[in-house]
């Protein structure tokens, strides 16, 4: 498919969209990657904001995980009447 005939059937499918709040999500979406070819999503964070996103990233993914039994300990008092 050309680029030419893919711009008319979108043309034609926005056409056929009779759902404001469709549409209205339609031209959000469209806004956002027509405007951020040259920006980033980190763009408008602090230096400290980056070092932060970079810190949390770098944790291992187990780093809060608790057994069971440390569980079951942590949690004991709730348990007990």
């Amino acid at each position: 498919m050309t680029l030419r005939q893919r711009q008319e059937q979108l043309a034609s499918q926005i056409k056929s969209v009779d759902n404001e709040d469709v549409l209205a999500l339609l031209e959000q979406e469209l806004s956002f990657f027509i405007n951020s070819h040259s920006s980033d999503i980190t763009d408008g964070l602090s230096s400290y904001q980056i070092d932060e996103l970079i810190s949390l990233a770098q944790e291992p993914s187990d780093k809060d995980t608790v057994t069971e039994e440390e569980y079951r300990k942590a949690t004991g008092k709730w348990r007990t009447k």
